[in-house]
């Protein structure tokens, strides 16, 4: 199966300018597009299906309300509904919640009763502030006392700019907080790899169980533009800072598969393997450059500046799905979008 490739400007050079050293052709469309027509061109036929590994891994809905629930370790829960991830802890005075999606609903309560039943919630300790993680704190908001925890500057960012769902801190923290919620560790880091502000690495070295959301995807390659990363140079550095900890488990978040450390390893061989492939593109954008600048007679920058950047975008993510498409899965579907981040960072430094 051919790996799904927006046009190159080139068609878009030939159909606009229309110079006399270029032949006419149609109009290319200028969006990448995935078609769900088996027969179209951008068929989503085209893109190769998910590594049987993965399947195998995949958690499977096991509860009546919509969750997977199980325990990985004495205490310590793993809840998906096999998009989102969560998870929670019973220590001995109560329940510590590790992020609330709203997708999860008042479910996330439900699974809690079921695996602890009359055991109160005493915490919420909030990974980021984004609304797709800890929108479902409205289902927690009833519990009197109830400890939410974030990093300061998550805090500050939801005093400016409430999010629905999203509770207020009621403690906050700079740079690292070391709790012990009956009987049971809990070390907070505050770092950069994703959120506009901060987030916030979850670990309890007990339970050898890390977690860093909107990170890696265990089994396949990350999210578009490496999981929607607004840092580009710190989610390149977190893997060290991952890998520094002593853990069996780790929760990114999403898709259903809970990862471990061989995950984050693969993750990172793959993240350098797009850096290195586009820096060692980009002594080639200048000729590009030039390239699309004779073709459209130095009428328009931008058009050659594209041409230049979707040359090497294309030929990154060619090389990169070539080396990739038997270790992670959906390589085909999201290389683009990672050779493209790591290109515009590239020009900015």
């Amino acid at each position: 199966m051919r790996p799904f490739a927006a046009p190159t400007l080139i068609s878009v050079l030939i159909a606009l300018c229309g110079t006399a050293a270029l032949s006419a052709e149609p109009k290319a469309n200028l969006a990448n597009t995935i078609s769900l027509e088996a027969s179209h061109p951008d068929s989503f036929r085209n893109f190769a299906p998910e590594l049987p590994e993965l399947r195998a891994r995949a958690a499977q809905i096991n509860t009546e309300f919509g969750l997977h629930v199980s325990e990985i370790e004495p205490g310590l829960f793993f809840v998906t509904n096999l998009i989102y991830q969560s998870a929670f802890v019973v220590t001995d005075t109560g329940v510590v919640v590790l992020d609330a999606p709203p997708s999860f609903g008042t479910n996330l309560r439900t699974a809690i009763d079921l695996k602890a039943p009359d055991m109160p919630i005493t915490h919420l300790i909030m990974s980021h502030g984004h609304r797709d993680h800890n929108g479902g704190g409205f289902a927690f908001a009833d519990i009197d006392g109830l400890e939410v925890v974030s990093a300061a500057g998550v805090s500050e960012t939801l005093a400016a700019h409430p999010l629905e769902g999203v509770l207020p801190a009621t403690r906050t923290f700079e740079g690292a907080l070391d709790l012990t919620i009956g009987g049971v560790d809990i070390a907070l880091q505050a770092a950069r790899f994703h959120a506009e502000d901060v987030d916030t690495i979850i670990y309890l070295p007990a339970q050898r169980f890390l977690m860093a959301i909107d990170t890696i995807t265990p089994g396949e390659v990350p999210f578009m533009n490496f999981g929607a990363t607004s840092d580009v140079s710190g989610y390149l550095a977190m893997f060290d800072t991952f890998l520094d900890y002593n853990f069996d488990h780790f929760l990114s978040g999403h898709v259903s598969v809970l990862g471990n450390r061989d995950d984050v390893i693969k993750a990172r061989d793959y993240a350098f393997d797009v850096r290195d492939t586009v820096y060692g593109l980009m002594p080639t954008f200048n000729d590009r450059m030039m390239e699309g600048l004779n073709a459209v007679e130095f009428q328009n920058g931008n058009l050659a500046y594209r041409f230049a950047m979707e040359g090497i975008r294309d030929e990154c993510s060619a090389q990169v799905i070539d080396r990739w498409q038997d270790r992670l899965s959906v390589v085909d579907l999201w290389a683009d979008s990672h050779c493209e981040t790591i290109l515009v960072y590239a020009i900015m430094h």
